[in-house]
């Protein structure tokens, strides 16, 4: 039996432990709460780790995670807007052994935007929308009148919305990178759900992307495809015919 492990105890990490427990061939080797004893976590040996903490913390062990040979999917991908920190998340995972496996996120999958890199990406274009009420309850604050309130390279946007961006640096790390791939936030009084929108223009074809989240209110809970990508990664990683 493959053993995983789980670091935050938030809304997704708590829905991940739940689900993850009847996925065939896997079973939960520890979990780590705020506060809790790393080198006790650690201890258990997980083959993967799923980070759903914060950037904070992913930074100051997320090195040690992989120099110790366990797998680590983060979640709070805005940590990697920060150079210093990409930098030292990127050495450790080239020392090995274990290595860093970018999820999906909110989008589902970026497997057609991950190909693209093969022939010729030119450009992706990433997009938020939420409305007024949802963007209040972010660093945007009052975003004024509808449309595209804030743009530009991901880095820089992510980087002021460390717990809303976490979705377009994945789209950039899939991609072009946090310095190409440009960010566009946008309200829209019309909506009542997070929607992700991706343009993608590459030799093979260009493409689109759209997600619609479920209709929550301000700050509820999106119920999102987050859960659902870190899922399909252990079916994938046990499964004799992986799709």
């Amino acid at each position: 039996m493959r053993r995983f492990g789980i670091v935050g105890c938030g809304r997704i990490g708590r829905r991940l432990a739940e689900r993850a427990r009847h996925v065939p061939g896997w079973a939960p080797a520890a979990f780590l709460a705020r506060g809790g004893d790393f080198d006790a976590f650690l201890a258990h040996r997980p083959e993967i780790v799923f980070e759903c903490a914060s950037r904070e913390a992913r930074a100051e062990w997320g090195p040690r995670l992989l120099r110790a040979g366990s797998d680590l999917v983060p979640l709070s991908l805005t940590a990697f807007c920060d150079r210093d920190v990409e930098r030292a998340l990127r050495d450790a995972a080239d020392a090995g052994p274990g290595r860093i496996e970018v999820p999906p996120g909110a989008v589902g999958a970026l497997d057609a935007l991950a190909s693209a890199r093969e022939d010729e990406l030119r450009s992706v274009v990433y997009r938020q929308i939420k409305s007024p009420a949802m963007w209040k309850t972010t660093p945007a604050g009052d975003v004024g009148a509808p449309g595209v309130f804030l743009a530009g390279a991901a880095r820089e946007i992510a980087r002021r919305f460390p717990h809303n961006l976490n979705t377009a640096v994945g789209v950039a790390l899939s991609g072009l990178g946090l310095d190409a791939t440009r960010v566009e936030l946008i309200a829209d009084p019309d909506t009542q759900a997070t929607r992700h929108e991706i343009d993608v223009d590459a030799g093979p074809g260009a493409f689109s992307i759209r997600v619609d989240g479920r209709a929550v209110g301000p700050g509820g809970d999106p119920v999102d495809y987050s859960t659902f990508g870190l899922l399909r990664m252990l079916r994938r990683r046990a499964a004799r015919v992986a799709v």
